[in-house]
């Protein structure tokens, strides 16, 4: 299993954010996607199959706690080469909780993901995943992940608890 140190903020003015990523010689552009996330009840932690232009799909099986600060994120990230046949059984065995849609633009810093979202009926975010390996531990993860928030100083609204199934579903129960 691996494991990240992530936080995902609000962001009024996707714009400003994008031009301050950009002006930081250390922070490389990757590309800019569109995502589709299908999520499923799983008996435990969260599991997603993973749609992705240019990409192969993958299921996504993550465990965290729902916290509006950095916190530990255990996942792993298993191919499919079989993607109709994996997604009949997970819908027959667990059911479809909802599906997520965004375009994610992708920047990176030392071993920080940075993710520029726009998620379909939810707005603009911005999550950060300090990606902790033999190479970055825990500490000099939570410091990397400290230097891009230290960058986007002024520019993130405020932190989210939950993902943006949880997100979405709260948006939902809201409405009606």
């Amino acid at each position: 299993m691996m494991q990240n140190i992530e936080i995902k903020y609000r962001i009024a003015d996707p714009e400003r954010v994008a031009q301050r990523l950009t002006s930081i010689r250390e922070i490389k552009v990757q590309f800019r996607h569109y995502q589709k996330d299908i999520y499923f009840d799983a008996p435990e932690g969260r599991w997603k199959i993973r749609l992705e232009e240019n990409s192969r799909p993958f299921l996504i099986r993550y465990y965290r706690p729902d916290e509006d600060k950095p916190r530990i994120s255990d996942y792993t990230l298993t191919p499919l080469p079989d993607l109709k046949e994996t997604y009949a059984d997970l819908k027959t065995n667990y059911g479809v909780l909802a599906e997520v849609e965004k375009i994610r633009e992708l920047y990176l810093y030392k071993n920080v993901r940075i993710h520029l979202d726009e998620v379909t009926g939810l707005g603009w975010f911005l999550e950060l995943e300090s990606v902790i390996s033999e190479r970055y531990d825990r500490q000099v993860s939570q410091q990397h992940l400290q230097e891009v928030l230290g960058i986007l100083g002024g520019l993130l609204d405020e932190a989210e608890r939950g993902s943006y199934l949880d997100l979405l579903r709260s948006q939902q129960y809201l409405a009606g």
